[in-house]
C-alpha cells in the first residue's frame, strides 16, 4: 500500500468555494486494486453545511499550487467540519507523488 497526503490551500465544491482553515487530502493505492481511495477532511469558519450528495471537487495543493480534481460524495458536513470521499479517479497527480500502480 502506498499513500500521499496533501495540505490544500483552496477547495471548491461544485462551483462553491469552501473557505478552509485546514484541509487535508489523503490518497491511498492498495496493492490489490488499481483504483485509488481518497478522502478530503476540511475545517472551515462557520459556513453552510453541504447536503450528503455527489459533488465535484477542485482542490489547490498548498505546497505547489497544482490542482487536483475528482468526483466525490459528501460523507458528513456541518457548519465547520466537512468530509468528502472520492468516487472515482483523481486528476492532477504526478509520478513524484509515489502512487503509481506499477511500483
Amino acid at each position: 500500500m502506498r499513500h500521499a497526503r496533501f495540505t490544500l490551500g483552496q477547495v471548491h465544491v461544485d462551483d462553491t468555494e469552501l473557505p478552509v482553515l485546514q484541509a487535508d487530502l489523503l490518497v491511498v493505492r492498495r496493492d490489490e486494486t488499481d483504483d485509488l481511495d481518497w478522502e478530503l477532511v476540511a475545517t472551515s469558519p462557520p459556513t453552510t453545511a453541504f447536503e450528503p450528495a455527489p459533488c465535484r471537487l477542485v482542490m489547490a495543493v498548498l505546497e505547489d499550487g497544482r490542482l487536483l480534481q475528482g468526483d466525490a460524495l459528501v460523507v458528513r458536513s456541518d457548519e465547520r467540519r466537512h468530509v468528502f470521499r472520492g468516487a472515482g479517479a483523481l486528476a492532477g497527480l504526478r509520478d513524484s507523488d509515489g502512487l503509481d500502480a506499477d511500483r
